[in-house]
């Protein structure tokens, strides 16, 4: 009987813990893509680069972290067009070391962007995977 007590929560408590932090649970599919970017700030324009990016957001790196408001305008520039995205700081940790230099590393969603765009930029994940 305290058998039966005891697992039946674990049980419920793996089922529902399946998954947790694992890549797989992602809305959408990332691809590794390293586009040029600059992003409208209060204090001026801060470059960047793509390291990854899926349909509704990026992983950026830049040499200097941006004072970000809660919405902010975002320019990625591929090999063939300028994508012009509204987005969202999601989470920022701080800076990495690459070699001499600091970069910034930040997680973003887009907000809004062009139906065109998200079809270019659907058609670009989809060759990268």
């Amino acid at each position: 009987m305290v058998k039966q007590i005891i697992h039946k929560p674990v049980t419920k408590l793996a089922i529902l813990l399946s998954g947790f932090g694992s890549r797989e649970n992602r809305r959408h599919r990332r691809v590794k893509i390293k586009w040029p970017v600059v992003m409208t700030t209060s204090k001026g324009l801060v470059d960047g680069r793509t390291r990854n990016i899926s349909l509704g957001g990026a992983f950026i790196r830049c040499p200097v972290k941006p004072i970000l408001e809660e919405s902010f305008r975002l320019v990625m520039t591929t090999k063939d067009r300028l994508i012009l995205v509204n987005a969202e700081l999601v989470w920022s940790n701080g800076h990495t070391s690459e070699g001499k230099s600091s970069q910034h590393e930040m997680g973003i969603r887009f907000t809004k962007l062009s139906s065109n765009d998200r079809s270019f930029l659907s058609g670009v994940i989809s060759k990268h995977t």
